[in-house]
């Protein structure tokens, strides 16, 4: 087996900034270059890979390294991805608590498909993505369950202008946070669409979605939302690989329930995007997010709010096998129990192919949530440790290590949990 080319560990180094998309769902589906649903089968994830996912919902695991993506299987000119991942998880405190902790082995098996069609001589694309999720308790102390995830997306490219639009269906199950042994189910669509026009030295992109979620057990019904988001972003080149943008962002939610806070938002921001090559891939920006709610549940002393947001991301690196990646950030996001939260985190790691079919990676992140009503903050820690070995050419096998940290003023908000993974990946 070659040793993987720079682009190639450039992909590979990518897949763990894609799957910080999963957690973000909860907020309206967000991206980790902006706000919008990535479709593109080659960052597809499954979201279901935190079994807690909506009590942690931001960090991700900073050691996480996905199986490699392969297209080795085609009809035509249709690139077909089936694939089957298999994972044995010892979790040692599987309800996130310090004062109940119970241990157990958990096994998640996952099938699905991606599908990639181009046309037009390579410039049109058509993309769909099938996953499916089960997570099996062998102590049987939790709820077994199952998830599943669709997309599909139509991309048209013209010699300036491209458009895009697509739908993304999430069929979901998540623990009632105050009795983890229960599970309710939800399901959340998102509708999508890009436009965009690139005159060389300038681009414009308008990018739009609508994300709904409903829930499928009745005393949840009242959180049944639309979530809407529009963004507006315009870049000049200023200098050699160096892009300056400005961006706009319109966002509204509105509750089933007319009881709830439904929220009206709007962002400005400004930033630049920069490039070294292949070496040096890095991204800034500074703005305010102010935002008013209708306060029909008096959750909050305000209804309106002004803040602070920033997003910075940087992937270097150092050496042709080696790189580090740092992503920081300061927003407001969805709360159950405020109109908003705000949130400051910031995360680091080192990723290192030891060898052509050895694969390394080690980070840490730390979360800050400050509720916008009365509720104590809290802060959220997590290491992670992860190694990739390709057994085959179509298959890895993955060994992964956790710990998350909770760290708030509530006598029973704290809690310490490892979690060791051992995965077996097949891409047919």
């Amino acid at each position: 087996m070659p040793v993987p080319t720079t682009d190639r560990l450039a992909l590979f180094a990518l897949f763990p900034l894609l799957a910080a998309t999963a957690p973000a769902q909860e907020a309206g589906a967000t991206s980790d270059s902006g706000n919008l649903v990535p479709a593109d089968t080659v960052g597809w994830q499954a979201l279901a890979q935190d079994l807690f996912l909506s009590g942690e919902s931001s960090l991700i695991d900073p050691g996480r390294i996905e199986p490699l993506p392969r297209n080795v299987f085609k009809l035509g000119p249709v690139e077909l991805l089936p694939k089957l991942d298999e994972q044995l998880v010892y979790d040692d405190n599987i309800f996130l608590t310090e004062n109940d902790r119970e241990n157990d082995f958990i096994l998640r098996t996952g099938m699905g498909a991606m599908a990639d069609y181009r046309f037009g001589e390579g410039c049109h694309r058509l993309s769909a993505g099938y996953d499916m999720t089960r997570h099996w308790f062998l102590g049987g102390d939790s709820t077994n369950f199952v998830e599943q995830l669709a997309s599909a997306q139509l991309e048209l490219n013209f010699r300036r202008l491209t458009f895009a639009f697509g739908d993304r269906f999430e069929d979901r199950t998540d623990p009632i946070l105050s009795v983890f042994t229960g599970k309710i189910k939800r399901t959340i669509n998102t509708m999508h669409g890009r436009v965009g026009w690139n005159a060389g030295e300038s681009k414009f992109e308008l990018r739009a979605q609508r994300a709904t979620t409903g829930y499928d057990d009745a005393a949840f019904k009242g959180f049944d939302r639309d979530e809407d988001l529009a963004v507006l972003d315009i870049s000049f080149l200023t200098g050699e690989e160096v892009w300056a943008f400005c961006r706009v962002d319109a966002m509204a939610r509105s509750y089933e329930n007319a009881g709830l806070n439904d929220m009206d938002g709007l962002a400005a921001s400004v930033g630049v995007r920069a490039k070294r090559g292949s070496d040096l891939d890095g991204m800034a920006r500074f703005g305010v997010r102010a935002e008013s709610f209708d306060d029909a549940a008096a959750t909050d002393a305000d209804d309106d709010a002004l803040n602070p947001e920033f997003e910075g991301r940087l992937r270097w690196w150092l050496m042709r096998t080696a790189a580090v990646e740092l992503r920081i950030e300061r927003t407001t996001e969805f709360s159950p129990v405020s109109n908003y939260q705000s949130a400051s985190r910031g995360e680091l790691s080192w990723m290192h192919q030891v060898e052509a079919r050895l694969s390394a990676r080690l980070g840490g992140g730390v979360e800050r949530v400050d509720p916008s009503n009365t509720d104590a903050p809290f802060v959220r820690y997590t290491i992670g440790a992860g190694m990739r070995y390709a057994v085959l050419d179509n298959a890895d096998l993955t060994l992964g290590w956790r710990l998350r940290l909770r760290n708030t003023r509530a006598t029973t908000g704290d809690y310490t949990g490892n979690q060791v993974t051992l995965g077996f990946s097949l891409r047919l």
